[in-house]
């Protein structure tokens, strides 16, 4: 059977291996009011915000890796990736098994032809963090909840490092994107240290999707688990 996973390679998707649907504690945020805005955090926030609300829909291609604590990157995963801003995701892999993984704003899918099964989770908000929809949140709740530094990576990119505030099964969320706003690449490290990175390329506009592609309605004759 195939195990539900936020974002976890098969063999192991974002988005864990992610490493499965933890239920993370959502802490107590400790009070910022003496603490300055971190304003290069803010502006690269604002511009992705920008880039992915500015057509109905992007596609791109995606790689997925998973490395375990300690181990190296399992072979990656591709496929073609659809962000609906603000709320919906959509992975249809590559590959014969037929995989696919949505999240609809509340609910997450996960579908396997060749299992004809279909695995569904309603997410907290704090397994929300791991998909890349938490980079298109209003910046000062994003800032509210992580501590960032943004660094120059030497070859024209931004690296943004997301860091939580308080306790969390999460040890950082990191984003590589150009300063106009798109992301290439995003890294999830978990606190066991399992890592989970996504590399992009190739974005171009999209049509606006229906809400179907979303909310996956599998095949007649498809096992259903979960909520």
């Amino acid at each position: 059977m195939t195990r539900f996973r936020t974002f976890a390679p098969a063999a192991a998707l974002l988005l864990a291996g992610l490493a499965g649907f933890a239920a993370l504690a959502a802490p107590a945020l400790p009070s910022r009011a003496a603490e300055p805005a971190p304003t290069e955090a803010a502006a690269l926030l604002r511009s992705i915000v920008a880039t992915y609300t500015g057509q109905p829909a992007f596609r791109m291609t995606f790689a997925q890796s998973y490395a375990p604590s300690g181990f190296p990157d399992a072979a990656p995963e591709t496929g073609t990736l659809t962000i609906q801003a603000p709320h919906f995701l959509r992975f249809d892999y590559d590959g014969p098994e037929g995989k696919l993984y949505t999240f609809d704003g509340r609910t997450a899918h996960q579908y396997v032809a060749a299992d004809r099964q279909v695995m569904r989770k309603t997410l907290t908000a704090a397994e929300k963090e791991r998909l890349p929809l938490l980079f298109l949140k209003p910046p000062a709740e994003v800032l509210d909840r992580f501590a960032a530094v943004v660094k120059p990576d030497g070859k024209g990119l931004l690296e943004l490092t997301l860091t939580p505030r308080g306790e969390s099964e999460l040890r950082s969320v990191s984003a590589l994107a150009t300063p106009s706003g798109e992301l290439k690449r995003l890294v999830v490290l978990d606190a066991e240290e399992n890592r989970t990175t996504f590399t992009f390329t190739k974005m171009e506009p999209a049509k606006k999707r229906p809400l179907s592609d979303f909310d996956l309605v599998p095949p007649k004759g498809t096992r259903v688990v979960g909520d």
